[in-house]
């Protein structure tokens, strides 16, 4: 666990001794550079004067303006990089001011408990990516037309990249989801968050999912040609589903690159679905006719997902990442990705779980039983030809342990 001494803390709590203690953990770190405030009133009077801190940690039950309020207004005017929040508040409480804090763009560090210790604040701490914030700070500055859009679907300039998927219990690669990327001239790699919605609206959705299935299946082509049989993941959008030859068009590509059905899952969202009700379930019938997979995407993440399970011929079910990520430091999302995970497997569905960061939650991942792994602590997504690479090199680290011979 290393620390960067030269980062700027902002420590805002109504107590004076707890508020002194983090200042004290702090400087033990050899973090010099650091702000205080009794309120969120009075860090924004604070911060007013003030260089904006690297990371703000904030208590929220706190007089005149709580720590709730605060994070919307730090949010709102960007005054700090990054949040933890310390609270003694049951966890249920915690995770809902965390997943707003990053919904209003915040890099949320972590939860900590109150009373703060030494090893548990470093370790907040030290999940502080100037990178991570780099990045954010460029996207938010992304201004694309239409037009860049398609000039750069004209030249080229879409890439893929593909995330490995293992089997949780060995470790073992089981196939990949290919994740477009557009690698612009000057922006450098931009995320398709930032540019599908676009294309959606504009009438461009077609195009780019004819091109990431291009792309994909004679990419699995050459991995089998080589001995990797695996699976390919592909995402599709509503407009996509809502398109009556997107089975035909899915079949065409498959059989002329010569890939069987079998190698093909199709992500969908449960939104997606509901977006054309009678087309897209349609669409979707067709395409488990055909022998394509099909998986529900982001379960957990609506209202319907249990009805659309009902209704839907899904051989996989993804669990979305805010059903895993900090699982085992959160008993409630235990409980949930519990649950979740035998009604997977009572249904006969492969049960995956996406958003898996670190060995606590992956460890927790395998006891429970799931299926499938995809997240950072497995691998980031990589270009198609750096996958060799990391299949001899980077999943040590997912191997079970060998029993032992004494």
């Amino acid at each position: 666990m290393s620390v960067n001494t030269e980062l700027a803390v902002m420590v805002v709590e109504d107590s004076a001794v707890q508020r002194l203690h983090a200042l004290d953990l702090l400087d033990n770190m050899g973090i010099k550079n650091t702000l205080e405030a009794e309120n969120g009133r009075h860090a924004l009077e604070v911060l007013a004067v003030n260089a904006k801190p690297d990371i703000l940690i904030t208590d929220l039950e706190m007089p005149d303006m709580d720590g709730v309020e605060l994070i919307r207004h730090i949010a709102e005017r960007r005054l700090a990089s990054a949040l933890i929040v310390v609270s003694s508040r049951e966890t249920t409480i915690l995770s809902t001011v965390e997943t707003m804090a990053q919904e209003h763009g915040l890099i949320v560090l972590g939860i900590a408990q109150k009373p703060l210790s030494y090893d548990g604040l470093a370790d907040l701490v030290a999940r502080f990516s100037p990178s991570a914030v780099a990045d954010q700070m460029r996207e938010a500055q992304y201004s694309f037309s239409l037009g860049d859009l398609r000039r750069a679907v004209a030249k080229r300039e879409l890439v893929m990249h593909y995330q490995p998927k293992v089997t949780a219990h060995s470790g073992v690669m089981r196939g990949v989801e290919a994740l477009v990327r557009w690698q612009h001239p000057e922006l450098g790699l931009v995320a398709p968050a930032s540019f599908i919605p676009m294309a959606e609206e504009g009438g461009l959705i077609d195009e780019l999912t004819d091109f990431v299935l291009e792309t994909s299946l004679k990419q699995l082509r050459e991995w089998h040609a080589r001995g990797l049989t695996i699976s390919v993941a592909v995402n599709l959008s509503a407009r996509s589903l809502s398109t009556p030859d997107l089975a035909d068009r899915v079949a065409a590509v498959t059989s002329r690159i010569g890939i069987e059905p079998k190698y093909l899952l199709l992500e969908i969202t449960e939104t997606a679905v509901m977006s054309d009700l009678a087309l897209s379930l349609g669409t979707l019938a067709r395409l488990r006719l055909k022998g394509f997979g099909l998986g529900i995407d982001d379960f957990g993440t609506g209202f319907s997902s249990m009805q659309q399970l009902s209704r839907i011929p899904f051989t996989e079910l993804k669990i979305d990442r805010s059903l895993v990520h900090g699982a085992s430091e959160k008993p409630h999302l235990h409980v949930m990705l519990q649950s979740t995970i035998e009604m997977g497997k009572k249904l006969h569905l492969t049960t995956v779980a996406e958003g898996v960061e670190n060995p606590s939650d992956w460890q927790l991942i395998r006891l429970l039983g799931c299926d499938v792994v995809q997240g950072f602590y497995v691998s980031k997504p990589l270009p198609g030809d750096a996958l060799a690479t990391w299949l001899k090199q980077g999943t040590q680290h997912l191997r079970p342990p060998r029993p032992s011979m004494g």
